[in-house]
């Protein structure tokens, strides 16, 4: 439900980060680096950063139109270590990093978080709901900072593995620093891998003291091509089709921004922003005896509008002051059409008719921020201090409406609802930290030390959609201190290490927490009697956060022309929380006849989430990046991690290793040529299975991809000040490839695969990108 209460939410919204890591000479050789024609994005300046971790990635717009991104998964395409995750039908969950992924890896636009997601494994077979964190249009964005390993300070709730930040667009990256300026972008794009079309517009004036932009993106495409699509295939129906199902995409974004310069210290601004995507899918991996057709047409989106207020003060206690008053919504909806025989209809007794599931899910939150920072001289040292503090509210609430229709009409014959997923639950949320960056004069040892407390307390409320069947569901609060140290040192001119300590957590999901609870009755065979109110599935407030801890070493070759990076890490993750199966009653033999004869269990079993135990990741990164003369350069990065759980089982989400080496070639100042490469390791058996209570052990997918190298071709080309011309071949050789993140979720929780099903899964054949823009 809407958020109605007055809300202060410290964030960070902005955190001032320091120059302190490195000596002068190192820094001035790593802004030459940053010009190259980056295939891998390395380091990049520090003052980009909110985070101070000694693993943090930049990516600027410039490089985000070069590598024509066109969708979240593009961001991470030349990125190792980092991924997507899927979500088949709904989209993306967010970022995998190290391992982690979901609500697990922080997502933020502008400090604000993208919000939790709803995707219950046990309804994730049917296909009818899964909301997912996405609502970011590429073309908003000037700057994604990919932080791996811990980092609370900068990131909050959901920081265990790493966290994604991403920063919109601002007038002033378009006009000239001072006077009276208008600038004018038109751009259209077009994208072979789904047939998608793209045009924005962006518009930015200075009037005097009045600063304006406004950028406007509308994109429409189809479904994602598979390899080796076919008029044969695209015949297929049920679930051994091999290509993808039919589907319309299209959205839009709006992003805003007013600013206006009050004095020369001083400024306010206002935010507006509108993400609208909406999907209709025919479902024809679907079609069975039970569904005759089925479609789906299924929206996302996220609106917010926010004020702030920044002043550079000079005062005692603050160098500068920042605040901001944000209110962000997010909604997911599907609704998904069957007409299905009287058998199958569930609403209806006579057949075949039309029945539908319409699930909604939406997510409010009003935020107040503020960050101040303060930079110190002592006789012995110099400190860049930044702290703040936080209130905030969050709130959900889901919807579930099923409908059966007269026949094949749509006039409603019966209408019922279900029981919702989660109950409304509001959260009032509070956090301070402090954080100080250290150089020690006349020492090449430098260090980062921060500290910060959060509160979050939920309130769940029993209505007509959520009754609890259980008397388990109540109210519940996680308090977290969290911390960072990183010290550097620099050994020479060129080489430095880095070692950092860091420490994240996360709170428990609404869905982890709540999800509906359910009751049965089962017949007591020692005395024939029914026994009613046995537990189906429980809700579990007295959930522990999960916690991380980040344990990284880093060594940095830094030279005029090159610059090699490697680290090595372990992270521990403690309190992970899973769906467990517990036992009722284990004393009592229960029996359940039917005509076909009778079944006994030993005790009542039952589902809850638990915090399960610890899990390892550890790993290995390096990056490098090389200039040849004036025109040629080459760029290369490869990640390997490992992941065990307690039990000594494998994390079926660590990605395969994986290597992306790139050469770009300027052949003159308006065009320039890049050529990619990305391997992938293969999956392994050993990679993908569970231990079972007895020591079985159970493969968790059906299917395991092989190893698979890609290679992409990009062109830029500048003619003169105002047109930009970008042409891209991508998957150039037509390799048969296919994603571990994709193909995990869709050969085990969902499942619906058979025959050449699980070809619909694969990545698109050789395909072209086109992008241009005309600038005045």
């Amino acid at each position: 439900m809407p958020c109605s209460k007055t809300v202060i939410a410290v964030a960070i919204s902005s955190l001032f980060s320091t120059s302190l890591l490195a000596e002068v000479a190192a820094e001035e050789a790593a802004k030459e680096l940053s010009q190259l024609d980056a295939v891998t994005v390395t380091a990049t300046a520090l003052e980009d950063k909110k985070s101070t971790t000694a693993n943090s990635t930049v990516i600027k717009a410039k490089q985000l139109e070069q590598q024509q991104v066109q969708r979240l998964e593009d961001m991470v395409r030349y990125i190792p270590g980092v991924s997507l995750t899927d979500q088949g039908r709904f989209g993306s969950a967010g970022f995998n990093i190290r391992g982690l992924e979901g609500n697990q890896v922080a997502m933020t636009v502008d400090g604000l978080s993208v919000g939790e997601t709803l995707n219950p494994p046990t309804y994730a077979f049917y296909d009818f709901f899964a909301a997912g964190r996405g609502g970011i249009d590429p073309d908003a964005v000037k700057q994604i900072e990919i932080v791996k390993g811990a980092d609370a300070i900068a990131a909050g709730s959901g920081s265990l593995g790493g966290a994604v930040l991403f920063v919109t667009k601002d007038a002033a990256d378009y006009l000239e620093p001072e006077g009276n300026d208008t600038f004018v972008r038109l751009k259209a794009a077009y994208s072979g891998a789904n047939d998608e079309t793209q045009g924005t517009v962006t518009v930015a004036n200075r009037t005097g003291k009045l600063e304006a932009l406004a950028v406007l993106t509308k994109r429409e495409g189809h479904e994602m091509e598979n390899y080796a699509d076919s008029a044969e295939r695209q015949a297929i129906t049920g679930s051994g089709r091999p290509v993808a199902d039919p589907q319309d995409n299209s959205s839009h974004n709006i992003l805003t921004k007013l600013k206006y310069q009050l004095t020369e210290t001083q400024d306010i601004g206002l935010t507006a922003e509108l993400f609208k995507a909406d999907i209709d899918t025919n479902n024809l991996s679907w079609l069975s005896r039970s569904y005759l057709t089925r479609t789906s047409d299924d929206q996302q989106e996220r609106s917010r509008i926010g004020l702030q207020y920044n002043w550079l003060a000079g005062h005692q206690l603050f160098d500068a002051f920042s605040t901001s008053l944000d209110y962000q919504k997010t909604q997911n909806d599907a609704f998904t059409l069957m007409l299905a025989p009287a058998s199958a209809a569930r609403l209806c007794t006579a057949g075949p008719c039309y029945r539908s599931e319409d699930r909604d899910y939406e997510q409010d939150l009003l935020k107040w921020a503020f960050a101040l920072d303060k930079e110190l001289h002592t006789q012995g040292s110099s400190h860049q201090l930044v702290y703040g503090g936080a209130l905030e509210q969050k709130s959900v609430d889901f919807s579930a409406i099923d409908t059966s229709y007269v026949g094949q009409t749509m006039a409603v014959a019966k209408q019922e609802i279900d029981p919702d997923f989660v109950p409304e639950t509001d959260a009032d949320l509070w956090h301070l930290y402090l954080r100080d960056s250290i150089k020690f004069n006349d020492s090449a040892f430098s260090l980062i030390s921060g500290l910060r407390y959060d509160h979050v307390a939920y309130s769940p409320t029993l209505n007509q959609g959520f009754t609890d069947a259980t008397g388990t569901v109540q109210d519940a609060s996680f308090s977290a201190l969290t911390g960072q140290l990183v010290g550097t040192y620099q050994l020479t001119e060129q080489q430095s290490v880095a070692l950092q300590l860091g420490r994240g957590f996360r709170a428990p999901s609404t869905e982890e927490m709540y999800f509906q609870t359910s009751s049965v009755s089962r017949t007591d065979k020692a005395t024939g009697a029914t026994v009613s109110g046995l537990y189906g599935s429980v809700s579990n407030p007295n959930l522990d956060a999960e916690y991380s801890t980040n344990l990284e070493l880093a060594y940095q070759w830094q030279g005029e022309n090159s610059r090699i990076k490697l680290a090595v890490f372990k992270d521990n993750y403690q309190d992970m929380i899973a769906i467990a199966t517990r036992v009722q009653n284990p004393n009592t033999v229960y029996q359940n006849c039917t005509t076909s004869g009778c079944t006994e269990t030993q005790g009542n079993a039952y589902t809850i989430n638990e915090n399960v135990g610890d899990v390892d990741v550890t790993g290995i990164e390096i990056q490098g990046a090389w200039r040849f003369g004036q025109n040629w350069s080459s760029q290369l990065a490869y990640t390997h991690h490992d992941g065990e759980k307690e039990n000594g089982d494998p994390m079926i989400t660590i990605s395969p290793d994986k290597l992306v080496a790139g050469v770009s070639y300027r052949a003159t100042d308006w065009w320039s040529l890049a050529a990619n490469l990305s391997y992938s390791a293969e999956v392994k058996a050993e990679d993908a299975y569970e231990t079972e209570d007895d020591g079985t052990q159970t493969a968790l997918v059906t299917y395991l991809p092989n190893s698979s190298t890609v290679m992409d071709l990009v062109s830029t080309m500048e003619f003169g000040d105002n047109w930009l011309l970008n042409v891209g071949v991508y998957n150039l050789l037509d390799k048969e490839y296919y994603r571990w993140e994709r193909i995990r979720y869709a050969a085990s929780s969902r499942n619906n695969i058979s025959a050449d099903g699980i070809l619909r899964y694969s990545e698109p054949g050789r395909y072209a990108k086109l992008s241009v823009s005309y600038s005045f």
